[in-house]
């Protein structure tokens, strides 16, 4: 009788609703293991909890939150494909105890100016137990997650409609990606009934689709076809929808699991590419964006001024040359502009005249351009650009005139990503990084206008904290 009152409950949540779960979790987690370390303090001094006394200690209370949020963030601890690896989770979260308390001892036995007596003890106390506490219950947490929904039955099980090219790429992208399962392809021709494309089959054609539904408890159809929908199979859709069958085109779930557009896979659908909607608060970001270019290029102009001597005399004592390396680069709307980096490789590095790919392993790069790279520590001259205008804090990386002038020729779209301003890091460095042929830059061009279609305040604080993650890692290149 309550099967009328309380629906079935699916494991299988959504890529969005998988997110939500793990960073509200958390936080309530966070926010259990500081509160409960507070409540024992009080209660080992006779003290009683309250409110007042919450509000007394905010400060450590509130950096103690922020520092664990931010960590597991920067520690893409939030990517789904790292939530359900077990050993990558308990790493990371061990080490982000590890590093908040010695932060933590820092703080409390090297500055505080309270004498030591057994109340000052015991507040200190307090934090300790608050990072034990909160290393346990994120670890427990995170590791029933990945028992529970990193598991076959968790997966979002989803029948494809094409078994072409377009299909084949989503069905690749699946394995990086264990929150989806593909169960098979529905395709039309016959010929390829059977036959098994990365390691999927192709179960039968459309008339199929209903039992095929019922067989395998699918979850959602993805539309891989690049041809308009005819009426049949649009009515066919539109019933399996009314079932709560989600129907979603190829372009926008492949976009929303790797945080790229598919450019060279929209087919008919060109529209899916290009920001097309405009922001209600376009002008205010705007003017949010360029005051945060300024307060971040000022604090990157100061750290410019301290580390510049030392890097300056180990270029110099590296290799024979200039310090500073200049470069024409191309910036918004075509204009070009002179870009400012620390000399990474040999002098005349291009004795030719003719643009070179940067590769892996390039001979050209000097050992102290190596490590200066791996730092960016090169790119921090930037900031003059960034304060001068020319360039932003996050954006498309600053590409030459004559890369653009052959890849645009080349790759669909790509002088879109000139409508925004270049950036010191961007969306499709902190994920890809440096490329050295047009294949790497197609999936550049894919992971920027990810960014040109998403672009937002938040993106950019997000951004800004994976290139921070990729510094201290020194994953540069």
């Amino acid at each position: 009788m309550f099967s009328y009152l309380l629906p079935e409950i699916k494991l299988s949540l959504e890529f969005s609703e998988r997110k939500f779960l793990l960073c509200i979790a958390d936080i309530i987690l966070i926010i259990s293991g500081i509160v409960s370390s507070l409540w024992y303090w009080a209660y080992k001094t006779g003290r009683g909890f309250s409110l007042q006394l919450l509000s007394a200690h905010s400060a450590w209370v509130v950096a103690m939150g922020i520092g664990w949020l931010v960590w597991m963030f920067i520690n893409d601890l939030y990517d789904l494909r790292i939530a359900v690896k077990v050993r990558r989770t308990i790493q990371r979260i061990g080490w982000g105890g590890a590093i908040v308390g010695l932060i933590y001892l820092l703080y409390y036995f090297l500055t505080s100016p309270l004498p030591l007596n057994e109340n000052t003890v015991s507040l200190r106390f307090a934090p300790a137990v608050a990072i034990l506490n909160t290393t346990i219950l994120l670890l427990t947490w995170r590791l029933m997650y990945a028992l529970v929904f990193g598991v076959g039955h968790a997966c979002q099980r989803v029948l494809i409609i094409g078994a072409g090219v377009t299909g084949t790429i989503l069905a690749e992208a699946f394995k990086q990606y264990p929150h989806y399962q593909a169960i098979g392809f529905i395709d039309d021709d016959r010929k390829l009934h059977g036959k098994v494309c990365q390691n999927i089959p192709v179960l039968g054609n459309r008339h199929n689709l209903s039992a095929d539904i019922d067989r395998y408890n699918v979850d959602e159809i993805v539309l891989a076809i690049s041809r308009p929908i005819d009426e049949e199979l649009l009515q066919l859709l539109t019933n399996f929808h009314e079932r709560g069958i989600a129907i979603t085109p190829m372009p926008v779930l492949y976009e929303k699991i790797t945080g790229k557009v598919a450019v060279e896979h929209i087919g008919s659908q060109w529209y899916s590419a290009l920001p097309l909607k405009k922001n209600p608060f376009d002008t205010f970001n705007r003017i949010g964006k360029r005051i945060l270019d300024l307060i971040c290029g000022t604090i990157i102009g100061l750290v410019l001024a301290v580390v510049f001597p030392f890097v300056a005399i180990a270029i110099k004592l590296d290799s024979p040359g200039a310090i500073f390396y200049k470069q024409e680069r191309v910036g918004q709307y075509g204009a070009k502009f002179t870009v400012y980096k620390f000399r990474s490789m040999v002098q005349n590095a291009e004795r030719n005249g003719k643009a070179q790919w940067a590769v892996k392993g390039d001979a050209r790069i000097t050992k102290v351009g190596n490590f200066i790279r791996k730092t960016r520590l090169d790119e921090l001259p930037q900031v003059l650009n960034v304060l001068r205008g020319e360039m932003s804090m996050v954006g498309p990386r600053p590409e030459r005139y004559q890369f653009i002038k052959e890849l645009q020729q080349q790759i669909p779209f790509y002088r879109t990503r000139l409508a925004v301003k270049p950036g010191l890091t961007g969306w499709a460095q902190i994920n890809y990084g440096y490329g050295s042929t047009t294949e790497d830059a197609l999936i550049k061009l894919q992971y920027d206008l990810y960014y040109l279609k998403h672009w937002s305040p938040w993106l950019d604080l997000k951004i800004l904290l994976r290139t921070f993650s990729v510094v201290l890692k020194m994953q540069g290149q």
